[in-house]
């Protein structure tokens, strides 16, 4: 199984990223936002950082805001990243929607962020065939046009959907590579793959065999399980400014405990059909970056690859 690991769009360093790889890590990732109430990198800045501090691992935007712009600049953008690292992006496209405030500020309609999001993959896969093409959606109209230089690779990189919602699974049955939910617990990635596959069939879709399915998981590890637990939630309802986190919601969505309890969390979504994960680690008060990674590495991620 393919296990990655999300900065969240925190700069770490470049010897951070760098270390991700030496440490075992299959992936390095990131998060983004224009306008949030935490500081927050966009992606393609940060993506550029993973690929020069890396050699071998798979980087990219987990979850990239696609809404927020033009299809034909992110394709660009992308392009320029896939090339820098030598063909090892891959592009987890979301819709956004935690601040419609960015929304505003970039000037994009809330409301037809789903659609520009769909429109925006369809032109990305147009873009990377190396193709001239023109293109008639509800929202986009281009007329000739091309991109050069072309990806690192035949076709581009691979484009996942992310997000929790049907509109997302429905999305990336039709149209992408793979599907990256957050805030699914691994029983409802079960449920939800077997609707994607339905999805893809009411299609006519055969998916990929190499197609990624894949969960977004916040990992506490390194004490005893409620303690752990309690501080992915404060952190949960820190990062989404969402008090539920401490509420309803308490102990739902974090994998939390001493190392061999993590472990246990994780294999249950490789048992529910995951074949890539992409951690978010939640750190102990203190902690740097580099402390965490390293005690997930050496113990919970031996664990996990052992079983």
């Amino acid at each position: 199984m393919f296990v990655g690991v999300s900065c969240g769009g925190e700069l770490w360093g470049l010897e951070t990223f760098a270390e991700v790889e030496r440490l075992g890590f299959d992936g390095l990732f990131t998060g983004e936002h224009l306008l949030f109430h935490r500081p927050v990198w966009d992606a393609v800045t940060m993506s550029t950082a993973m690929a020069c501090a890396t050699e071998r691992i798979v980087i990219g935007p987990a979850a990239v805001i696609t809404p927020l712009r033009h299809p034909t600049v992110l394709a660009k953008e992308l392009c320029g990243v896939d090339r820098i690292s030598g063909g090892r992006l891959v592009v987890a496209l979301g819709t956004g929607g935690d601040n419609p405030k960015e929304f505003a500020a970039a000037g994009v309609p809330f409301e037809r962020r789903g659609r520009r999001t769909t429109e925006a993959l369809e032109i990305l896969r147009l873009y990377f065939s190396g193709e001239r093409f023109s293109y008639r959606g509800e929202l986009f109209e281009l007329e000739d046009v091309w991109l050069d230089p072309p990806p690192a690779r035949s076709g581009g990189p691979p484009l996942w959907v992310a997000g929790r919602r049907e509109a997302a699974r429905r999305r990336a049955a039709r149209l992408a590579d793979g599907f990256l939910p957050y805030m699914y617990t691994a029983e409802r990635c079960t449920r939800a793959f077997a609707e994607l596959r339905a999805d893809a069939e009411a299609v006519g879709r055969e998916l990929p065999p190499d197609f990624a399915w894949g969960a977004y998981v916040y990992l506490a590890a390194g004490e005893g399980r409620e303690e752990a637990r309690r501080r992915g939630d404060e952190h949960l309802a820190w990062r989404y400014a969402e008090p539920r986190f401490l509420g309803d919601l308490a102990g739902k969505y974090v994998v939390a405990g001493a190392p061999e309890e993590c472990a246990e969390g994780l294999a249950r979504f490789r048992e529910a059909g995951c074949t890539h994960l992409v951690l978010y680690l939640v750190r102990r008060e203190g902690e740097e970056p580099l402390e965490a990674l390293q005690l997930v590495a050496r113990d919970v991620l031996a664990i996990l690859r052992r079983a």
